[in-house]
């Protein structure tokens, strides 16, 4: 592991060659730091591949690693932890393809963990919506909040995936490889998020360095992986995809609290009951009904006699 280098993951499919070479010119503008970027490919059409090939020849300044994942289907968590076992750097952060940083971004960062202690470090983020031809549309503020808290992070990421960087020798052992749930293919960052923070209190840096894109012509594909249809086939396949993965996070923030008797009053502000307690419970809401039912019939039958 190299100490005085920065690792940028960037996972693509190729399908964005103009937002992404100007995401990787903003990664060469943080010229002030030393930097490798790992760009994981996922996709198996030759034209595209070939393209993506061609970016260290575009980009000599920069070091430019390319792995190639031939695997099918939605595979964003497995691309993140590709690229995140090939990382060189003690430093990692991630960029998608669309997305951009400011010049002071990596150089803001590292300072921020050096100076604090702490093992990762995270900056404010502007919102751009742009037009087909890459033209600004609006910019706005959505993921600032005023400070940083667990319990918000708890019930929604404000934090896009390329606002932070890990220094990952301090690492809890639980992240330290393999880092994504290869599982969700929906909110993987969120539930690597919730983990981090979990076990490492961040450091916040107020200034905005880095922007998130928006394409309005709807071509923000998000690292969609599904193969094209009508647009209610899709929305509904968004709507199971991302009720499935809710399922799941759920499922993992319950595993995480449960060893802390503390954990559950505070994230969830109030007494929360554990799955035991809700199955507890609605069993006996049934028993209780059900007993309801038999004094009534009871009732009527003394009636009748």
């Amino acid at each position: 592991m190299n100490n005085n280098l920065v690792s940028i993951v960037m996972r693509t499919v190729g399908r964005r060659p103009r937002e992404i070479r100007r995401a990787i010119a903003s990664i060469v503008a943080n010229a002030d730091i030393q930097v490798e970027l790992i760009i994981v490919f996922q996709g198996c059409e030759d034209e595209q591949l070939a393209d993506i090939q061609n970016l260290p020849k575009e980009f000599p300044s920069l070091t430019i690693n390319i792995a190639h994942n031939f695997h099918i289907g939605d595979r964003r968590a497995e691309n993140l932890n590709i690229g995140w076992e090939k990382a060189k750097g003690r430093y990692i952060g991630f960029l998608d393809d669309d997305d951009t940083l400011e010049v002071e971004h990596l150089t803001s960062l590292v300072h921020a963990i050096k100076t604090s202690g702490r093992t990762w470090a995270y900056s404010q983020v502007k919102l751009r919506m742009e037009n087909e031809s890459l033209h600004l549309v609006t910019e706005t503020h959505p993921f600032r909040r005023h400070c940083f808290s667990l319990k918000t992070l708890w019930t929604e990421n404000f934090l896009p995936i390329h606002s932070f960087l890990i220094d990952r020798t301090g690492l809890h052992h639980s992240l330290q490889r393999n880092p994504f749930y290869e599982f969700l293919d929906r909110s993987e960052d969120w539930d690597f998020l919730l983990r981090l923070a979990f076990h490492h209190e961040p450091i916040e840096i107020k200034e905005f360095t880095c922007t998130y894109h928006i394409n309005t012509s709807n071509q923000n594909t998000n690292l969609s992986l599904m193969n094209s249809s009508a647009n209610d086939e899709q929305e509904q396949i968004n709507k199971d995809a991302w009720l499935r993965c809710k399922t799941i996070i759920d499922q993992r923030k319950e595993e995480l609290i449960t060893p802390l008797w503390w954990a559950r009053d505070y994230l969830y502000g109030k007494k929360t009951m554990t799955l035991e307690e809700k199955s507890l419970r609605n069993s006996t809401q049934t028993i209780t009904i059900h007993q309801r039912i038999i004094r009534k019939l009871i009732r009527i039958l003394e009636g009748l006699l």
